[in-house]
């Protein structure tokens, strides 16, 4: 964790943790979302609420609504990896040598036009199904239940190599303004153009919803899409922004470059001390 001053890593932020919830700002740098993360943003941003007076249930929602932030911060650097790597074997198939494959591939991936059209080439089923894996083995890495098989730690390590590879990080900021409690949640992966459609399609249905006094009814079958990256995840936070009586349509803005992938969460100190059980 960085702010202008000073670089700390996890352990020495839990052991100055009451000096740190006095701050206005803070940078930090996520490998991943393991316990010990969670627990340390537990410990930071929970601390940061009592500081501010906020209410017990309003912590909760913004919250839960952090981690599914991060959660699919994660999912979509997941996902973007694999995306390379099926398509980087397609164009390996068309007869390129390995270094013009991927002099090609970083072209493609550097031109929203042309990455956008190459998923006609890539099948979403496969690239879900693997993101789904991966979540799955590290859980059980982190519950201790089962042994991995060879395969799976080989198809693991893969993973982790690439995106260690590709640099794909999570950058989060927190920023304390006078009036509001402010994320910025950073991915090191875009979101292609037909799902970012998706999203902001089911924002707009998820507030007409509610503005029919039946928000919840967004997460009944008929309602969700089952695509991967239809924004299920955001339609949690937005979820907690209606429970708090706040719109998320003016609070929580998702932008997307050609490498990148940003969240930002805006939360008024008024709405998070007024909030009634």
């Amino acid at each position: 964790m960085a702010n202008q001053k000073s670089v700390l890593k996890g352990a020495q932020i839990l052991q100055n943790i009451e000096e740190l919830k006095q701050r206005r700002f803070f940078h930090l740098e996520l490998k991943g979302l393991t316990k010990p993360t969670r627990d340390i943003l537990s410990e930071l941003v929970n601390g940061l609420l009592e500081e501010i007076g906020a209410n017990p249930l309003a912590a909760f929602h913004l919250f839960s609504g952090l981690m599914e932030a991060l959660l699919n911060a994660i999912k979509g650097n997941i996902r973007h990896i694999i995306f390379r790597d099926e398509l980087l074997k397609k164009i390996e198939r068309l007869g390129e040598t390995q270094e013009e494959a991927e002099e090609l591939l970083e072209i493609i991936m550097d031109t929203s036009p042309l990455r956008d059209a190459m998923h006609r080439y890539v099948v979403p089923d496969k690239i879900k199904r693997q993101v789904q894996s991966i979540l799955q083995l590290e859980d059980r890495i982190r519950a201790k239940k089962q042994i991995l098989k060879d395969e799976e730690k080989e198809f693991l390590t893969d993973v982790r190599y690439k995106l260690k590879k590709n640099r794909m990080r999570i950058s989060v900021k927190i920023k304390i303004t006078k009036d509001e409690l402010n994320f910025r949640i950073r991915n090191d992966s875009p979101i292609h153009n037909m799902d970012f459609g998706r999203i902001e399609e089911s924002r707009i249905r998820h507030k007409e919803l509610f503005d029919q006094g039946n928000s919840a009814d967004f997460f009944r079958p008929e309602f969700l899409d089952e695509k991967e990256s239809a924004g299920f995840g955001i339609a949690m936070i937005d979820e907690g922004y209606y429970t708090m009586g706040l719109n998320p349509l003016d609070l929580l803005t998702i932008t997307s470059g050609s490498r990148t992938t940003t969240v930002y969460m805006r939360y008024p100190l008024s709405a998070l001390r007024e909030m009634a059980f």
